[in-house]
């Protein structure tokens, strides 16, 4: 069920075009021909958008992770002063939007029109992967901790050294969701670049 849409996809593009126009292709080519193929490949462009999707797509997961573990932790912890209210806070922006335009104009002014930033700092931090990992760390056994802290291991050292590693199966799950969310970005592309140069591969395409 999975590896046939993606046959029928490559079998597709290596298709002639009546007959794709026709309908009759499956997961087998018709009129085999690698003309796409040779279009898309001859566009230096494709291969500059490519390489900016990549770039906003490793830095922004990296970026988004580092962000999201570090709110994470202490809102995981009791003992946080006001930490109803910062986690109030996290909710009310996730279920309300300011919109498009409040969005652009944030952008203008921190100066991040046609920047590849543009489409890595309004994502710096999403809220529900913060909760996920969150919920995760309170289902921590706390007495690992303790035990780290009395052999003299600071907050930093507990974070990085015990908790993340404990962590893994939701980070790696959080990562993904990060990394598909920056690749298939494209609304945003739109609206922030304007620079031949700067455009993303979905922006290309």
């Amino acid at each position: 069920l999975t590896i046939i849409p993606i046959l029928h996809i490559l079998a597709v593009s290596l298709s002639d075009s009546r007959a794709v126009m026709a309908n009759t292709v499956s997961i087998f080519p018709k009129g085999f021909q690698l003309e796409y193929y040779k279009y898309v490949l001859s566009k230096h462009d494709f291969y500059t958008s490519y390489r900016n999707t990549i770039l906003i797509t490793v830095f922004g997961t990296a970026l988004s992770m580092l962000f999201t573990v570090l709110a994470a932790y202490p809102l995981s912890k009791p003992w946080l002063r006001g930490r109803k209210f910062l986690l109030m806070l996290f909710v009310f922006s996730m279920i309300f939007y300011g919109g498009i335009v409040p969005s652009y104009m944030l952008m203008k002014v921190l100066g991040l029109i046609d920047s590849l930033w543009a489409l890595i700092v309004p994502f710096l931090l999403a809220q529900f992967n913060m909760l996920v990992i969150k919920s995760y760390m309170e289902g921590l056994p706390v007495s690992i901790e303790e035990s780290a802290e009395m052999d003299g291991a600071g907050p930093t050292r507990i974070l990085f050294s015990i908790v993340l590693p404990m962590c893994l199966p939701v980070l790696a799950s959080m990562t993904l969701f990060y990394a598909v969310g920056y690749w298939n970005n494209y609304f945003h592309a739109r609206m922030f670049i304007s620079s031949p140069g700067k455009r993303t591969l979905q922006l290309y395409l």
